[in-house]
């Protein structure tokens, strides 16, 4: 999963705005250039795609247009769009670039604004979610957003899910809500003022911008829209459970989470459990196991296969990670897949005493990643319950994963490539996620 996504949106706006302006740093075409050929060299040597002719072709031609149609120099923004966008082109969750967080601080501690406002992205659409105004009759949440500044809001979301998102597809639209602010500014440019025209009015709303003092003694006069993590809740019968869990990631409340509900939901005698996993951007594998640990108490795999693909990278990584896995690897030839056998991906559930053996139903959307799309996966191949939902899941069942993290030598941007090729299960068609099995709860 990519975890600098959930870098503190306060981070963004740390700093009190000051009367000094804003100046870009530019760097010159052969910085650039050289950045570039950087970037290129690791993706092209440790992510598996590169070794499909046809992909290769494709992004190396779209690598050469860029490089062929350079300025002479560049700013420190329009550089990170420029290889945010090349980079997008993998078209992986778990391969892209950090968004360049220091930069933003110099831009708001030198008399920078924000947005008054964040967005939700519905169904290839942008939604107010909060508008902060001094008037409290201004009530935007849930209202459409037609354009902003006169740019059309598909082109907006089409901008944002190539430099934060994965281009194209709904399964990165957190990071597009996360980052929208940051994002607007880096590819459209300073706005002291935003007109939103919104499919409720026809007349164009104009929101002023922001400095970092006002933005916070705004918004703190609003109230908190985060969810819980976790949650439990039952039926007024007490015979239906329903988890709802928004992240894998695998904290010690998650832990103490599941061993509580299910304990609960035993004592209950509950005969059905519904698990939301909608809008889970993933996580850990081990936090998977976890939660299957009380749903079967039978082996199983997580995956119907892993392969790692050999890199001079790879190899220095497991020298000191995974020694054993280091002496198979450091005899084979670069540029191959390495897959793990069966017997190493095969998981023996933990005995649980408040193992769930009624009827399970997993809720999914196109926002279920990584982790969460593989857990649906499982259930659904291992016929632990029923996929219900109205799209598959956002991660492809063929995806990518555990990324090895650089830094570019001159603009200093951070990016991270996926070195695993993750074949999950749910189906057949690996270019889709796994689909449901229904659209409706019974």
């Amino acid at each position: 999963m990519k975890n600098f996504i959930l870098l503190s949106f306060v981070f963004l706006i740390t700093y009190n705005a000051c009367s000094q302006k804003y100046t870009p740093y530019y760097f010159s075409n052969v910085e650039i250039i050289n950045d570039l050929q950087f970037l290129k060299e690791k993706c092209t040597s440790i992510h598996p795609k590169f070794l499909d002719e046809n992909f290769s072709k494709s992004w190396s031609n779209t690598y050469d247009s860029i490089l062929n149609t350079l300025p002479d120099s560049i700013s420190i923004t329009d550089s990170f769009v420029l290889m945010a966008k090349l980079l997008s082109g993998i078209e992986d969750t778990h391969t892209g670039f950090n968004f360049p967080i220091e930069e933003r601080q110099k831009y708001m501690f030198n008399g920078g604004l924000c947005m008054p406002f964040t967005i939700l992205v519905k169904n290839n659409k942008l939604f107010f979610n909060q508008y902060f105004s001094k008037d409290p009759n201004i009530q935007l949440s849930d209202v459409e957003i037609v354009s902003i500044n006169a740019i059309d809001s598909q082109k907006i979301l089409s901008d944002l899910r190539s430099i934060v998102g994965v281009k194209n597809r709904e399964c990165g639209d957190h990071a597009v809500e996360m980052f929208f602010n940051m994002g607007f500014w880096i590819l459209y440019g300073e706005s002291e003022k935003y007109l939103i025209q919104t499919v409720s009015s026809d007349s164009i709303l104009t929101a002023k911008a922001l400095t970092n003092e006002q933005y916070f003694s705004l918004k703190n006069q609003y109230p908190n829209p985060q969810q819980n993590q976790y949650k439990l809740e039952f039926s007024a019968n007490r015979k239906v459970a329903y988890l709802s869990i928004k992240s894998f990631l695998g904290d010690d409340n998650f832990y103490t989470f599941l061993s509580n509900s299910f304990d609960s939901i035993k004592q209950k005698e509950c005969s059905a459990l519904i698990i939301d996993v909608k809008n889970n951007p993933g996580g850990r594998s081990r936090a998977v196991d976890s939660l299957l640990n009380y749903l079967t108490n039978k082996p199983y795999r997580q995956y119907a296969s892993i392969g790692i693909r050999v890199s001079d990278e790879i190899k220095t990584l497991y020298k000191t990670k995974n020694q054993h896995l280091y002496s198979i690897i450091n005899q084979l030839n670069e540029d191959v897949i390495y897959s793990f056998n069966d017997s190493a991906l095969l998981h023996i559930p933990n005995p649980k005493k408040s193992l769930f053996e009624g009827d399970v139903f997993v809720t999914i959307n196109e926002r279920t990643n990584s982790a969460a799309a593989t857990f649906a996966g499982v259930v659904k191949e291992k016929k632990l319950g029923k996929i219900v939902g109205h799209k598959p899941t956002g991660e492809h069942l063929k995806y990518y994963g555990d990324y090895l993290s650089f830094k570019l030598p001159h603009t200093k941007f951070e990016f991270f490539v996926s070195p695993k090729e993750f074949i999950q299960y749910g189906g057949t068609n690996y270019n889709t996620g796994v689909k449901p099995d229904t659209s409706t709860l019974p």
